[in-house]
C-alpha cells in the first residue's frame, strides 16, 4: 500500500515537472495612439500671394494594435485611421480604418530571424528609409526581411518585395502605388570598438519599362528597368567625450524615364554633421548636405538624385520646401542648438538652414534660394502623454520666387506653426501557455 502511494506521489510530481517543462512565458502588449495636430499654414511648402489668406486645420492619427511574443515567435498588428477634422459629416458612416503594419517574426537560428508582412523600415539616419512618423499615415512596406544581429556588434538585413495591384493569372501592367514593381534590400552594420560604427546599404528598385513596350496598354512581357542606390555611413561617438560626428554618402546608377525616354542615372547625396554637448543641458550642432543636380538634363544622363523613402519633414527645413530637389539639386548648410531639460523630458531646439541649388540653373541669378529658421518645443509629461509645438519662417529671395512660380508677385512672408498632443497608452500582459 505504501509502495502504491509512493508511486502515485512520484507520478504526480513527474507530471507536474513535465507540465512546467512544456510551458513558457508569452507576452502580449496592447497599445494605442491618438495624435491630433493643429497646423497654421501661411506659405508652407511654397509662398502664397498677398491676396490669399493663411490656412488652419487639424489632422488626427489614431492607431490601435497588439504585439505578441514568446521565445520563438513575435507578431504585431497595428490598425490606423488618418483624417482631417471635418472631412466627414458627424452622421456619415465612411469606413477608413486600414492596416499600418501586420507582420510576423520567426526565430530561425540564434540571432537570426525572418520577418514577413507589412512593416515600417528605418535605417541609419533615415535618408533612404524612414517610418516617417511626422506623416499622418507613415511609411510601411509589404516584404520579407531576413535579420541577423550578433549582440548589436554586427547586424545584417536582407529584404525582398514584389508589387501587384491584385492577384493575376498572367503578366500585366502594375499601376504604381509604390515606386517599384519589386525591391531588393541589403543593409549591414559593424561596430569597431565602442566609438565607431560603419554601415553599408544597397537598394534595387525595378519598375516597368513602358518605353520599350510602347506604353502600359501594350505591356504583356516581363520587361523592367532598375535603379540602384548604394552607400553608407560612418559615425563617431566617443564614450568619454561629448562629441558626435557622422558622414553619409549615397550613389545612384541605373535607368530612369525622363521626357518619354529611358535615360541613364548617375547621381549622389553627401552629408556631414556633428554635435557637441557643452553641458547636460546645452549642445550645438552643424551640418552640410549636398544633393546632386543636373546642368544638362537633356543629354541622356540624369544626375538629379532621386529620393527613396525618407521622412521629408526631418530634413532640409521643417517647411518642406525642398522635398523634391529635381534637376536643381540642393545645398543645405545648417546649424542649431538644443536645450535638454530633465534628461529629454523637455527639449527646445532651434535650427537655421541656408539653401543653395546644387548646380547653376540657367534662369536663376546665382545659386542662393533663401533660408529658413525653425523652432521646436517637446515635453513628455508622462510615458503615455507628450506635447509638441513648433514655429518656422522662410526668408525668400527672387530665385525662390522663380522656382516656386510666383516671380513678380507680391507674396506673404512664409510662416508655419503647429501644436500636437500624443496619447499613447499601453498595457503589457504575461501569460503561461503550452507550447
Amino acid at each position: 500500500m505504501k509502495k502504491k502511494w509512493v508511486f502515485k506521489r512520484g507520478l504526480f510530481l513527474g507530471l507536474t515537472l513535465l507540465m512546467c517543462a512544456i510551458t513558457q512565458a508569452q507576452n502580449l502588449t496592447i497599445f494605442g495612439e491618438i495624435r491630433p495636430r493643429a497646423e497654421y499654414r501661411d506659405g508652407y511648402g511654397s509662398p502664397i500671394t498677398s491676396d490669399n489668406r493663411s490656412g488652419f486645420f487639424v489632422q488626427q492619427r489614431t492607431r490601435f494594435g497588439a504585439t505578441f511574443s514568446n521565445s520563438l515567435v513575435k507578431m504585431q498588428v497595428t490598425l490606423q485611421d488618418a483624417r482631417t477634422w471635418g472631412e466627414g459629416g458627424h452622421n456619415v458612416d465612411n469606413p477608413s480604418i486600414g492596416v499600418y503594419e501586420a507582420w510576423g517574426e520567426i526565430l530561425m537560428l540564434p540571432g537570426f530571424v525572418a520577418r514577413v508582412g507589412r512593416q515600417p523600415l528605418r535605417y541609419d539616419n533615415r535618408k533612404l528609409f524612414s517610418p516617417a512618423n511626422w506623416s499622418n499615415t507613415g511609411n510601411a512596406f509589404d516584404m520579407i526581411l531576413l535579420k541577423y544581429n550578433l549582440d548589436n556588434d554586427f547586424m545584417i538585413d536582407g529584404g525582398f518585395s514584389y508589387s501587384n495591384n491584385s492577384a493575376i493569372s498572367h503578366e500585366s501592367y502594375y499601376t504604381p502605388a509604390m515606386k517599384y514593381r519589386f525591391m531588393e534590400l541589403l543593409w549591414m552594420s559593424k561596430k569597431f570598438g565602442d566609438d565607431v560604427t560603419v554601415t553599408a546599404i544597397g537598394v534595387a528598385l525595378s519598375a516597368q519599362d513602358t518605353i520599350a513596350t510602347e506604353g502600359k496598354n501594350n505591356y504583356k512581357t516581363y520587361h523592367h528597368y532598375t535603379q540602384y542606390t548604394m552607400g553608407g555611413t560612418v559615425s563617431y561617438s566617443p564614450q568619454s567625450f561629448p562629441l558626435k560626428l557622422m558622414a553619409e554618402a549615397y550613389y545612384q546608377r541605373g535607368k530612369v524615364i525622363y521626357k518619354g525616354a529611358l535615360d541613364k542615372l548617375k547621381s549622389y547625396y553627401l552629408v556631414a554633421n556633428g554635435s557637441y554637448k557643452f553641458c547636460p543641458v546645452f549642445s550645438l550642432a552643424a551640418g552640410y548636405e549636398y544633393i546632386s543636380g543636373d546642368k544638362n538634363p537633356n543629354n541622356g544622363i540624369q544626375r538629379g538624385f532621386i529620393h527613396l523613402f525618407r521622412g521629408h519633414h526631418d530634413f532640409n527645413g521643417s517647411m518642406d520646401y525642398w522635398n523634391n530637389t529635381g534637376n536643381r539639386g540642393l545645398q543645405d548648410l545648417y546649424g542649431g542648438f538644443l536645450l535638454d531639460f530633465k534628461k529629454g523630458r523637455t527639449t527646445i531646439e532651434g535650427n537655421y538652414h541656408y539653401f543653395k541649388t546644387g548646380v547653376q540653373v540657367s534662369n536663376l541669378d546665382g545659386k542662393k534660394i533663401g533660408s529658413e529658421l525653425d523652432f521646436t518645443f517637446k515635453h513628455k509629461a508622462y510615458t503615455w502623454l507628450s506635447l509638441e509645438a513648433g514655429y518656422s519662417i522662410y526668408f525668400v529671395n527672387d530665385n525662390l520666387k522663380i522656382i516656386k512660380g510666383v516671380a513678380g508677385e507680391k507674396i506673404r512672408t512664409p510662416q508655419w506653426a503647429y501644436a500636437s498632443i500624443s496619447i499613447k497608452p499601453s498595457v503589457a500582459l504575461q501569460l503561461l501557455s503550452k507550447k
